[in-house]
């Protein structure tokens, strides 16, 4: 092994020629522990690879400098790569790849205009030594503004690792009427236990509110968290639930509690659409709203984005977000509990803004920006408010993790929690941002090689942190990644060398496809925006922590799902009770039978055109989908799928369509332990559908086809032919359709034919009806799973 690595630069470095035949300025160079910065110059000529890497031509609209990372004991040391330009509008995208590259990413930075920086960091103590490829793509730039990089040993703090020692409630997905998608769940829990959770369904939407009873002296107590209470919609016109669809907003949500000692802390709430930021407030935990709907909260800027809410003690709470091109930061103060606001004051430009948290001893207010800075804004002792902001550089910017998140604890640590592009990063300051700690790794080990969407939360002791995010065991981040949530916990997050308690939250993959670090930009690659762009977590009075997180693995879109803690050490100090006992006026849980719909809907939940929703029954208002298996004398074994609507009458013949789709063949096809939803991956699987139509006569016609996922998320429906047949319950207001096995045997490309035993998941519904003048259609979540018997 010692002749291996000896000669291991060498022969790669023999290799180095063929990688760049579009190469920086000079093309290579070598380092080791002892190295000066090297230094390298952008020699592409044109511009404009606006596919990103994918799609650039070296040295043309991309080039590379091939760097050898010699052996020797890196422990401790860390590679950092830096790229500079001068004019603001220019956009650079830094990729670091191993061995070539087409090797995995390790690194990667591309944030976006206004920026004049891009940075990544190699770690030869994690991913060995060997060449590494620094490839910048020319996004959209001038040529003679040519990038300037720089490859610098740092050193890197240390930490140490730890597994598992936490146990989590079984995950529950929260559901709303009229919608498939709830994504960037914004969550928090006050001093009391009550426990908000809150996604986006887009604009003009809207967005879903739900609450959770995690007091544990009250008799409502749900440490299992299966009781959720759905809220409706804050940023609603009417404030009516069933005429909710088409709200003040959907594109962002975010939500903060007071922090009272007495009394109901108030919740507060913001809704983005392009052109404004509706608010809203409640002391009734949700119950009911007082809205304010004035077209742009006033005193602030008329077109925004990615708005972020703190309260300073009961009643003051500061808002943050950003105005589009150019990213100028907006910071208004409320001093109502968030319903009104005063003007806006800036911190100038940090990028995309990335969270707003507030001292509570003082009122200082600290904001990240994905430039990698934080602003903080010390109160001026005559307006009660800061007036000016200090930014600082904390972190180079680019970062693979659009928010940067800081948090600032009971003691007045800030810290500021990002994503690197391969690994969650930490860093702290202990003198209001003035100056901060070295970054120290987080997230630990190959099931969470790439990681990203971090989220940080403090506790009470000073150094009690908790960090949740996405993670993967892939290298690179394309459509072969399957996702999970993992956890961390440290109680001296403020030492030179912390101890990070590390566990995987979710017992099966959420996510089986890229994760899109740009935004809305449609040109990046990866650009399944599915789960959206990030989550939060919480702690309860106890110190559990509380994680709400998006899910696609068993949907046709994102979706909320919430978990808890409920054994291990929590952020106060002491462990959990491994047995939590619910409150006793807790409604119990039923009993799922075999025989139950594996699919349940919402009632009267139709939509009708772009906006709207029908309350009445009707022939595509499904209530629910009952898939099972049958054996039919001509077509052999079927797979049948009962429709129950709420309204099917011969006097209004329904002339509608009824798609019903299915999975075989997915991983990890089993129900979880609360019986609604069925862990299998159906992007790993084989996905079909069953179609039934009917014309103004009501006959029935019959198709059945394949589903595919792409890559930016949405899902491709093709007709493969007719299906078995279909029949019409007019009585029992029902459609059923079936489709032969044997006719899905061709399109079995991950596994078997289904038999008998052969679990089918990815169960869900679609129903449409376009005679109305204004298209009805209505969708399910994802539902449970049967066996064909």
């Amino acid at each position: 092994m010692l002749f291996v690595l000896l000669v291991l630069p060498i022969a790669l470095a023999a290799l180095v020629a063929p990688l760049v035949a579009g190469a920086a300025d000079p093309p290579t160079g070598t380092m080791s522990v002892a190295s000066a910065p090297l230094s390298f110059v952008g020699t592409a000529a044109g511009t404009g690879s606006a596919g990103g890497e994918v799609s650039c031509v070296e040295g043309v609209n991309c080039d590379t400098f091939a760097l050898t990372v010699a052996p020797g004991v890196w422990t401790g040391k860390s590679i950092r790569v830096d790229i500079g330009w001068t004019i603001p509008a220019d956009d650079y995208d830094l990729y670091i790849h191993k061995d070539s590259n087409a090797g995995p990413i390790v690194s990667q930075s591309g944030s976006g205009a206004p920026s004049t920086g891009e940075s990544g960091v190699i770690n030869p103590s994690k991913d060995g030594v060997g060449v590494y490829t620094i490839h910048v793509v020319y996004f959209t730039t001038v040529p003679a503004d040519q990038y300037r990089g720089t490859a610098t040993v740092v050193n890197s703090p240390s930490a140490i690792y730890l597994k598992g020692g936490f146990r989590w409630s079984p995950a529950r997905t929260v559901s709303a009427p009229n919608t498939v998608r709830d994504g960037e769940p914004s969550s928090r829990c006050d001093r009391q236990g009550n426990y908000y959770v809150a996604g986006i369904r887009g604009v003009p939407a809207g967005v879903d509110l739900w609450y959770f009873n995690l007091n544990p002296s009250s008799t409502l107590y749900d440490p299992y968290m299966r009781n959720g209470l759905y809220r409706g919609q804050p940023d609603s016109f009417t404030g009516d639930e069933s005429t909710e669809l088409g709200a003040d907003g959907g594109g962002d949500v975010d939500i903060a509690v007071g922090f009272n000692t007495t009394g109901v802390p108030i919740l507060a709430f913001t809704s983005l659409a392009v052109a404004n930021i509706s608010s809203a407030i409640s002391t009734d935990r949700g119950v009911t709203w007082t809205r304010n709907h004035t077209g742009n909260i006033s005193g602030g800027a008329p077109v925004d984005d990615r708005q972020w809410l703190e309260f300073y003690g009961a009643n003051t709470v500061y808002l943050i977000y950003r105005t589009f091109q150019p990213a100028v930061t907006q910071i208004q103060r409320s001093t109502d509990g968030g319903l009104n606001y005063g003007i806006a004051r800036t911190a100038g430009q940090i990028g995309q803004v990335g969270c707003v948290d507030v001292d509570q001893r003082d009122g200082t207010v600290y904001l990240a920006g994905s430039d990698g800075k934080v602003a903080v804004g010390v109160s001026d002792p005559f307006t009660g408010e800061p007036t000016t902001y200090n930014v600082y550089q904390v972190v180079p910017g680019g970062n693979a993790n659009l928010f940067l998140v800081v948090k600032v604890a009971n003691d007045g640590t800030a810290y500021l929690c990002y994503s690197d592009g391969h690994d969650v990063q930490l860093t702290y300051s202990k003198d209001k941002g003035v100056t901060w700690s070295p970054s120290v790794r987080v997230s630990d080990g190959p099931e969470t090689l790439t990681s990203y969407a971090p989220w940080i939360e403090t506790g009470p002791a000073p150094g009690s942190v908790g960090i949740a995010w996405y993670g993967t065991s892939s290298a690179v981040n394309d459509n072969n990644a399957d996702w999970n949530v993992f956890f961390a916990q440290s109680m001296n997050a403020n030492t030179q060398t912390p101890t990070f308690s590390q566990d995987r939250v979710t017992p099966y993959v959420i996510h089986g496809s890229n994760f899109s670090l740009h935004g809305l930009d449609p040109t990046s690659g990866n650009n399944n925006r599915n789960l959206i762009d990030y989550f939060q977590i919480a702690f309860d009075p106890l110190g559990a922590a509380i994680i709400g997180y998006a899910d696609d693995h068993n949907d046709s879109d994102g979706a909320t799902y919430v978990t808890r803690q409920i054994g291990g050490r929590t952020v106060n100090g002491p462990k959990l009770n491994e047995r939590p006992r619910e409150g006793s006026a807790l409604p119990r849980a039923k009993k799922k039978s075999r025989l139950d719909p594996q699919v349940i809907d919402y009632g009267r939940d139709v939509s009708q055109g772009a906006l709207g929703v029908l309350p009445v029954d009707d022939p595509v208002d499904i209530l629910s989908i009952y898939y099972f298996s049958t054996d039919d004398s001509l077509a052999g074994k079927c797979i049948n799928a009962t429709f129950t609507v709420s309204s099917m009458t011969p006097v209004n013949p329904p002339r509608s369509t009824w798609r019903a789709t299915f999975a075989a063949n997915a991983p990890n096809a089993l129900v979880d332990p609360t019986g609604t939803f069925s862990y299998g991956l159906i992007d790993r699987a084989d996905q079909f559908f069953v179609r039934a139509t009917t014309d103004a006569t009501g006959a029935v016609t019959t198709t059945w086809g394949t589903v595919v996922r792409n890559s930016d998320g949405t899902s491709t429906y093709t007709s493969r032919g007719a299906a078995d047949g279909a029949s019409i319950d007019l009585a029992k207001k029902t459609i059923t359709m079936k489709v032969a096995i044997s006719k899905l045997a061709p399109f079995c490309t991950h596994g078997p034919v289904p038999i008998r035993g052969s679990v089918i998941c990815g169960l869900r519904g679609f129903a449409a009806d376009s005679t109305s003048g204004a298209a009805k259609s209505d969708n399910t979540r994802g539902g449970t799973a049967f066996a064909i018997q």
